[in-house]
């Protein structure tokens, strides 16, 4: 996965890279990269951005891993689009979570 542009963010890869570094509430993540658990996700680095992977059946995802200052950004995009069919709040949170993960 090759992040040029977050589009609607204004935000490219170094400023990704550096805020993900900077988020405090990231800190367990970045610890656990290459340190894979049976069954539990894994986290991964690639080109210099903090990912989420995991696998559940036939379900493998890859999660872009969001930085605090873009959480809120990130859902009122996927709710405020023109494809999104503004749709209720759980629905858009899952929707958001197939490319994202996002702490809480």
């Amino acid at each position: 996965m090759k992040v040029t542009v977050i589009t609607g963010l204004n935000i490219g890869p170094k400023q990704l890279i550096e805020q993900q570094k900077n988020d405090k509430t990231l800190k367990r993540y970045w610890e656990l990269v290459d340190k894979p658990k049976e069954g539990k996700p894994q986290f991964i680095i690639k080109n210099g951005i903090l990912y989420r992977k995991y696998e559940n059946g036939d379900v493998k995802r890859i999660q872009l891993i969001v930085p605090s200052v873009l959480r809120e950004k990130v859902v009122s995009l996927a709710h405020d689009t023109l494809l999104s069919g503004h749709r209720g709040a759980s629905k858009t949170l899952k929707s958001v979570q197939q490319e994202f993960y996002i702490t809480l």
